[in-house]
């Protein structure tokens, strides 16, 4: 008689990781181009710089989620086969006809192949926020960088001006450059935020995996990357103009291209922390009174009555 487990078990794990390993090298030697590619943007293009721990950040949630595994054996799913070859064959067309997007779709789906294959459906069903994570490491299509690139720019720069008025230097936006009284600020498409909101979108979806949260909290703190993106981006163009006016232009390109870009990723993280606690209060948790109360700790309605004539 067999009796179920009641936690997931995996005997033949060495095996498997064996599979595994041998599996992820033919895969790096597969996509080694396309991958290669990825490298070199995320060196040279500052909004994908933080490709380089979007995998580090992928298994730090694989261990976060590594409890939500079903009880059972692990058994592979031969369905990763189909997987693996709808893969190689969205890289073969990819390459063929150099449409980067279907090349990052087909390494997407021979990465959920082989965890079907080797670690089995359990696997897959607890992890797949962890792999899907991994899409943040690849940049955008050239079209939808663009169409999110140039009206950063021009907000940024607009709402910008807005706040520096406010200070009393006098400002005025056209398009993505702000004049001031002695020195024109551009806001360049490096600089438009793009890196900001990218960074910004990876580390809120982390946010939603791991927090304990209502489906639609969750859709409003992916959400809200964007606004908060674009907040610490016109802070950063405010303190540059300000600089710019105050201090000179040695010490305001030191802020716009040193201090600034290291600030904006604390400052964005502590206005995520905010909307947590805001959350936090305005949403107060309360017991439903009409939820049954165990037997155990349930007080008697009535005390029995003692004879004292008795005693």
């Amino acid at each position: 008689m067999t009796t179920t487990p009641s936690i997931w078990i995996c005997p033949d794990w060495r095996t498997r990781a064996g599979w595994n390993t041998a599996l992820v090298i033919l895969l790096l030697m597969v996509f080694g181009g396309m991958l290669l590619e990825m490298v070199q943007r995320w060196t040279a293009e500052p909004q994908y710089s933080h490709g380089f721990v979007i995998p580090l950040m992928a298994v730090g949630l694989g261990l976060f989620r590594r409890s939500k595994i079903t009880a059972g054996v692990a058994r592979s799913d031969y369905t990763g086969m189909i997987f693996l070859a709808c893969g190689v064959a969205a890289h073969l067309v990819a390459r063929w006809f150099f449409v980067d997007l279907l090349d990052n779709v087909g390494f997407m789906s021979c990465v959920f192949g082989i965890a079907l294959l080797v670690w089995g459906r359990r696997f897959v069903f607890a992890m797949w926020p962890a792999i899907g994570f991994l899409a943040f490491m690849f940049p955008l299509p050239y079209s939808v960088e663009q169409l999110f690139a140039a009206p950063l720019q021009v907000y940024g720069a607009e709402y910008a001006a807005w706040y520096i008025q406010m200070l009393g230097i006098p400002a005025v936006a056209q398009g993505s450059v702000i004049h001031m009284v002695d020195v024109q600020l551009g806001v360049e498409e490096a600089c438009s935020g793009m890196r900001m909101l990218m960074v910004f979108v990876a580390i809120s979806a982390a946010t939603m995996i791991l927090s304990r949260r209502t489906r639609w909290e969750k859709v409003l703190i992916l959400v809200s990357a964007v606004p908060i993106a674009v907040a610490c981006n016109v802070a950063r163009i405010v303190a540059t103009a300000t600089a710019h006016h105050w201090m000179g232009s040695e010490t305001a390109d030191l802020i716009f291209h040193g201090l600034s870009g290291w600030l904006m990723m604390p400052a964005a993280m502590a206005l995520l922390f905010l909307e947590l606690r805001l959350l936090d209060w305005i949403l107060v948790e309360t017991q439903n009174p009409l939820a049954r109360v165990p037997s155990s700790v349930r007080a008697p309605a009535v005390f029995p009555a003692t004879d004292s004539s008795r005693s």
